[in-house]
């Protein structure tokens, strides 16, 4: 049924109806109801592989500041409820990590426990909210109600690099086939949309420009995607049209899509997935890479800006913070091909972790690049290109970072090293130079990969050097 809807489906539309509810535009609505957006999915794929999870809006970034992840209770006794955060409390312990080295076997069960290891504990510093001029002025104090208690469930997310579908989608090749862990077995998973969804619409006057048919949005539901980060310097490629689009499609089969929209509001916006454990995961996606134009505005669609404006990315991720357990923020920023982060990534990574952001997720330099621990928070600066066009050098290197949580908590990560093969589809694997390369960059020994510095008139002298491995593309 997957085939005949795509075979048939051009632009892939969900108007309201008896039979075809609204799930088009939940930016509109507080709650997007389970039962209407599930019966919308049915009508196109058929069925899910995994049950839509429950979206909603956080409060509007431009609200008044807020006192992150602190619950101060009236009530004398309930202080053993009081969050541990309003205080100095003793250092967490530090995140471990596990180097994946082997390829399990597909039948492996889905009740994922998470790694162990015996890695020597890192400091943790507590960090305090310092960012009020990022949020309107005021002297109000932040209260809250009610106290919840977070489910300690455990659970997992995965999530993939650059996502570019204009050679697969129209071949009707799925990229996303041979990707291990499988999408499907995570609670949620994300991608980085790197391309707009729509066949109408100017392209934009620029080098690069990108889009796949209306059929791509089945794909990425099918594979088990939940969310997709629009923040980035190609969804807008086609303007106005495109962008509405990619929107309309993304929310018709039940996709989360933070970082673009109609207006500024629409896209600085965070993004909440309430999972069937209670957890609330909040999703806040930016770019720093901004063409001309890109940017959105009071009444102009475009993408959050995290060059120009970053106090409003940061209030964006206080506002995440204010009312729900995890904070994931995506970011597009970095330097094409290098492998090692910049002083800006790490400046703004720091912004946005004082802001409350528990993962970060960085695209765009089209190669993978550390992944570090602060605060326990994790930082991905560079996951790759995750299903891209054919690629046999270090920008086909990618893989997929599982982050295990207990509850609202991380409790580790784990990366499993992919190659892209010759359809530009992820394909794992667990040994042989590639291997080692991945390992290498992804635990921060980056420099010895970097591309050659530009060559000059004056020639070396001597037999030292350092040795360069030349990629193929």
């Amino acid at each position: 049924m997957v085939a005949s809807a795509r075979a048939n489906t051009a632009s892939l539309r969900c108007p309201r109806s008896v039979w075809r509810p609204n799930c088009q535009i939940p930016a509109e609505i507080n709650v997007a109801n389970n039962k209407n957006v599930s019966r919308c999915a049915t009508i196109h794929l058929g069925w899910r592989a995994k049950p839509y999870i429950g979206s909603t809006l956080a409060a509007p970034v431009d609200s008044a500041s807020v006192l992150r992840r602190c619950i101060l209770s009236g009530f004398a006794g309930l202080t053993l409820l009081i969050a541990p955060g309003c205080a100095d409390s003793e250092p967490e312990k530090a995140i471990f990590v596990v180097r994946d080295t082997s390829i399990p076997s597909n039948d492996q069960s889905e009740d994922r426990s998470p790694p162990t290891s015996s890695t020597t504990s890192t400091t943790v510093t507590t960090v305090t909210e310092q960012d009020n001029e990022a949020s309107p002025s005021t002297t109000e104090a932040a209260t809250s109600t009610a106290t919840t208690v977070v489910n300690e469930q455990m659970w997992t997310l995965l999530a993939g690099g650059d996502v570019l579908l204009d050679l697969t989608e129209p071949e009707g090749v799925d990229p996303f086939t041979e990707v291990h862990p499988d999408l499907k077995s995570a609670d949620v998973a994300i991608v980085n949309l790197e391309m707009a969804i729509t066949e109408r619409g100017e392209p934009y006057d620029k080098e690069y420009v990108f889009r796949a048919p209306g059929s791509s949005a089945l794909t990425l539901a099918g594979a088990g995607i939940d969310v997709v980060s629009l923040g980035n310097n190609h969804v807008f490629d086609y303007g106005r049209e495109g962008l509405e689009d990619t929107i309309s499609v993304l929310d018709e089969v039940g996709i989360l899509r933070p970082g673009a929209g109609s207006n500024n509001a629409e896209a600085y916006a965070p993004r909440v997935l309430s999972l069937d454990n209670g957890i609330r995961v909040a999703f806040v996606s930016a770019t720093a890479v901004v063409p001309g134009g890109f940017a959105a505005g009071a009444d102009r669609p475009g993408v959050a800006d995290a060059k120009w404006a970053i106090p409003r990315v940061l209030a964006a991720v206080r506002a995440a913070a204010s009312g729900n357990d995890v904070v994931v923020v995506s970011l597009h920023w970095g330097v094409e091909r290098e492998p090692c982060p910049t002083e800006e990534q790490r400046s703004l990574a720091q912004q946005v972790i004082d802001a409350g952001a528990d993962l970060i997720l960085g695209h765009h330099p089209h190669v993978l690049q550390p992944i570090e621990t602060y605060d326990r928070t994790v930082i991905a600066y560079s996951l790759g290109n995750f299903a891209w066009h054919p690629r046999y050098g270090i920008t086909g290197d990618t893989g997929v970072l599982e982050v295990v949580f207990k509850g609202s908590s991380i409790q580790g990560y784990q990366f499993h090293p992919h190659v892209l093969n010759y359809t530009g589809s992820a394909t794992p694997i667990s040994s042989g130079d590639r291997y080692e390369r991945i390992v290498d960059i992804v635990e921060g020994r980056c420099e010895e990969y970097a591309p050659e510095s530009p060559t000059t008139t004056e020639a070396p002298t001597g037999t030292e050097g350092v040795t360069t491995t030349i990629a193929t593309e």
